[in-house]
Formats: C-alpha cells, structure tokens, sequence
C-alpha cells in the first residue's frame, strides 16, 4: 500500500506541480530572453555609436571645400617665389633658396594665368546646372575635384619645364573642372538635407570654402620657406586625392542608394523633406521669369562683387603683402587672417539677423538689404584706406577688416516662379536604385473649384504597371484639356 501509494500521485497534486512547472520554465525562459536583450543592449552600447549619414555627407562636402580651396592658394604662394627679387632672402633653407623657380615672368602673365583659371570656372559654371540634373551629384562633385588635383599635380614641372602657356592651359582646364564644384554641392545637399536643417548645413559647407583659405595659405608658405615650392602642390593634390578615396567610400547620390542609413534617419529625411525633394520628368525651368527677376539680378551683382574681391585675396594677397617685407612663411600666415575674421563674422551676421528679427517693424527684405549695404560700403572704404597705407600691420589690420565686413552680406527670399504653376500634368521621376519606390504626383487644376473638393492625389509604392497606367492615363488627360 505504501508503495502504491508513493506510486500514484494525487491529481491536485499534479495539477499544481504542472502549473509550478510551467510557470519555472516560463519564468526561465523570460530570463533567458532578459539575459539576450541585456547582452545585445550591452554590446549596442559597447560598439561605436550611429552617426547620422546626413552629417557624414554634410562634413565630407564640407572637407572637399576645404582641401580645393587649399589648393587655389597654391599659385599665389608660389607668385611671390617668381615676382619678387629678393625672394631668395624670404624663405628659411638654403634648399628652398636653391629649388626657386628659374622663370621670369611679369606680374601681366602672372594675372593672366589667375585669370584664365576663373574664366574657364565662368564658362562651365554656367551649363553645370544643367548637367547636375542629368548626373549624379555625388559622382560629379568629386570627379571634379579629382581632376583638379591631378591637372595641380603638373603645375610645378610645366612652371619649371614646360613653359608658360602649357601653364595657362593647365589652369584653365582647372577652372573648367572646378566650375561644377558648387552646383553639384547643392544637388547633393538637396538631397541629403532637410528643410528645418538647410540652412545650417549649406551655411557649413560654404564656410569650407572659406577655411580653405585659412587651411592653405599657412601650409603653402611653411613649405615653401623651409622645403620647398614645387612640395606644395604635391601635399594639396594628395589631400584631395585621400579626400576623393574617402569620398567615394561614405556617400552615395541619395538617401535612398545608401545602405548604410538607419531606417529611422532615412524616414526622417523623407518625412522633413516633404515635396519640396521631389523629382519630375516634365518640369520646365522657368527662365524667362528667372533672368528678368530683379531680385536675382540684385543679387547676382552682389554674388558678382563679392566674388571679385575674394578672388583677388586668393590669388594676389601673398604677393601684396610680400611688399612690405615679411617672409613666405610670414605671409602664408598673415594671408590667412582676413579668412578668419571672414568666417567669425559670417557666424556673427546671423545671430545679428536673428535679433533685428525680434523687432515687428523690421522685415526680412529689410534685414538683409541693411546688412548688405553696411558690408559692402564699409569693405569699399577699407579698400580705399590702404591705397595710402605704407605699414604692414596697418595694412594687415585693415585688409582684416575689410574682408570681416564681407561677412555681412547674405542672401533673397523664395520667388512665386520657382513652384510650378497650377493646371500641370507632373510626373515624377522613377528611381531603379531607391529602396523604396517612387510616388507618382498628379497636380491639376479642376474645371470648376467650387464644386470641387478634390486635393492633389499621392498614390504611393506603385508597381511598374501601374506607373505605366497613371502616365498613359494623365498623359491622354491632358492632351484633352490642351
């Protein structure tokens, strides 16, 4: 009996035994997730962290400015070395005493060489608009700076070797390379930039052109003081050249083509950029209303000036400022001042923007007009003041000044002709390398906007046939109503 009784459980007994069973290995196994969960957060938190890849991009564009602009001060620096007679008493070495070009050349040539490199800029920065629409932003941009760097690799045999006017052509296929430099930047900031966030990154970007300056001047003239000048186009050329490798390694044209973008930035970006972002096959550029626009006549005289007198620092700073007796070293140094004070009051002129903002009597038209003036009258009577200056740190103070002052200007506002007009079939672009596809847009006005409580349709993630569809369809549209 004792035996049977062990033998045979009670059924309460078991039915609780069961149930405490199931709960431990409940209880375990929720353990063993806890444990998982743990050991993953652990090893999240024990890897590197996520940087957005918007502000990857943002930095390398920003870095591509930077080492381009650095290497433009390369000729400049090297002017002082061919112009100036007692250059042989400005540098530190006597290896850099005996490696001074052997050319003679007169400050007439010398401009012409500056010259041709921005005419060249002028003529291909006009169609590069155009052709950063039909090719890949990311793509141009750094080709463009890759063949700068590798024509810059030449500069110093063709100087020395080859004669003046390889050294003209040379410069001048620089200035055609480099003149797709800014309209592919702001098609890759386009995409990878949204709207609340614009406005800071563009203005980072820009202020590598800037630092470009700060960067270059002061390694061109060291090398050339201690080492030697033909050094200083092999150093810019390869920092491009590392620059392009990492170029090529961490962006991609688009949001949608790069793989490693959390799914969380990529909606974010969708969802911040709007329709603002949105590609369309048959949309036509308004040029008309865009060349006889006063505010961008305005404002392309400005972009005009400005540029004048930066272009002028860039390429004849070092020589000016050779004329009251500083060294190459010396000078690269001191030229890299007023870039500068040009990038502090750049960041300055916004939050001084932002506070007349404050005031409901000024308006933004208003704003930047008065800003604008006090920069450019107060850089003309700079440069008024140093016709009559004879001292190198007065003239060093001013030209500071001057150039701080540029900082000043910025720019107008949206205009009704850059949004397509109402009544327009718009199709939008398919993309075979986004992840997600494409929407498809139909924008028309109806016949009669009182009886119409119609909004603009979005159909999203369509197949290709349906794409086909809704084109043949709005396409047959609109042939009617034409």
């Amino acid at each position: 009996m004792s035996s049977e009784s062990q033998e045979i459980p009670n059924p309460d007994q078991t039915d609780k035994r069961s149930e405490s069973d199931v709960d431990l290995t409940e209880k375990s196994e929720t353990q063993k997730q806890g444990e998982g969960s743990t050991s993953a957060i652990s090893s999240c938190c024990c890897s590197s962290p996520y940087i957005p890849r918007r502000y990857i991009v943002t930095f390398l564009t920003t870095l591509g400015m930077v080492v381009t602009y650095c290497m433009r001060t390369n000729v400049g620096v090297t002017m002082i070395t061919i112009l100036d007679e007692e250059a042989h008493m400005k540098v530190g070495t006597l290896q850099a005493k005996w490696n001074l070009p052997t050319v003679e050349w007169n400050t007439r040539m010398a401009e012409l060489l500056h010259s041709l490199f921005y005419i060249g800029f002028f003529l291909s920065h006009l169609p590069a608009g155009y052709f950063t629409t039909t090719w890949p932003c990311h793509k141009t941009f750094g080709a463009c700076i890759l063949f700068s760097a590798c024509l810059n690799v030449l500069l110093p045999v063709s100087i020395e070797h080859l004669g003046y006017t390889t050294s003209c052509v040379i410069r001048f296929l620089q200035g055609i390379g480099e003149g797709l430099l800014y309209p592919a930047s702001y098609g890759i900031l386009r995409h990878w930039t949204t709207t609340n966030e614009r406005g800071r990154l563009v203005a980072t970007v820009l202020t590598g052109t800037y630092a470009g300056a700060i960067v270059g001047f002061p390694i061109s003239g060291m090398i050339t003081h201690y080492i030697s000048w033909e050094y200083v186009y092999y150093v810019s050329s390869g920092m491009c050249i590392i620059w392009y490798f990492a170029w090529l390694c961490f962006v991609f044209e688009k949001p949608s083509h790069d793989t490693s973008i959390s799914q969380s930035e990529y909606e974010y970006i969708v969802k911040n950029q709007g329709k603002y972002n949105i590609e369309y096959e048959n949309l036509k550029v308004p040029y008309r209303q865009i060349l006889t626009s006063l505010p961008v006549i305005s404002l392309s005289l400005c972009h005009f000036a400005r540029n004048w007198v930066i272009i002028l620092l860039l390429t004849n700073e070092p020589y000016y400022l050779s004329m009251f007796g500083f060294s190459v070293a010396e000078n690269g140094v001191y030229s890299s001042i007023p870039h500068v004070l040009l990038v502090l009051c750049t960041f300055t002129s916004g939050h001084i923007a932002d506070y007349l903002h404050l005031n409901p009597k000024y308006s933004t038209t208003f704003i930047r007009k008065l800003l604008t003036g006090i920069g450019f009258i107060s850089q003309a009577a700079c440069f008024l003041i140093l016709t009559v200056l004879e001292n190198g740190v007065p003239v060093l103070v001013v030209l500071s000044l001057a150039m701080g002052f540029f900082g000043l200007s910025v720019s107008g506002e949206e205009q009704p002709w850059a949004n397509p007009p109402d009544g327009v079939v718009l199709i939008q672009k398919v993309d075979p390398l986004a992840r997600k596809p494409y929407t498809v847009e139909c924008k028309q006005t109806m016949p009669n906007k009182e009886e119409s409580t119609h909004k603009d349709k979005v159909f999203q993630d369509p197949t290709p046939e349906q794409i086909n569809k809704v084109i043949n369809r709005m396409s047959k549209a609109a042939n009617k109503d034409s």
